[in-house]
């Protein structure tokens, strides 16, 4: 009987870790136990991490210009899955288009998705009139 029990509280912690490890694989979300220990490690990992060094403005300069060629051809032509691949090379741009901004010190507005029309005139604006070309 002692035995019996004993295997059946091993069978319930068994179950019990094995729930917690697919909820933390499903959500990204550790156990509360691991948390102090995962921040520990991640901060260590930080610290070793080599920084890398930012590109010069012209290089990023460079890449909007090629994005922005590369969103008037998507515009113009007549491939199929447009939509997909004009939102893909409009994603590119504003991205690398941010990037270009904070390379010179002008200020990015936060957006999780692409720019707005509005937000993407207002940086190019900005970059204009400072002074920089693409």
């Amino acid at each position: 009987m002692r035995n019996l029990l004993g295997n059946a509280a091993g069978l319930a912690v068994f179950v019990a870790v094995c729930c917690t490890a697919l909820r933390w694989l499903a959500s990204g979300i550790p156990p509360r136990l691991l948390r102090p220990l995962l921040e520990r490690w991640e901060a260590r990992r930080a610290r070793r991490r080599v920084k890398p060094e930012p590109l010069p403005p012209v290089l990023v300069a460079l890449e909007v210009s090629r994005l922005a060629d590369h969103v008037r051809y998507v515009e113009h032509s007549d491939l199929p899955n447009k939509a997909e691949r004009l939102m893909a090379a409009r994603l590119a741009y504003d991205h690398t288009l941010r990037d270009y901004c904070r390379a010179v010190d002008i200020p990015v507005p936060t957006a999780i998705r692409g720019l707005s029309t509005e937000q993407r005139f207002h940086m190019e604006s900005a970059l204009i009139g400072s002074g920089h070309e693409w």
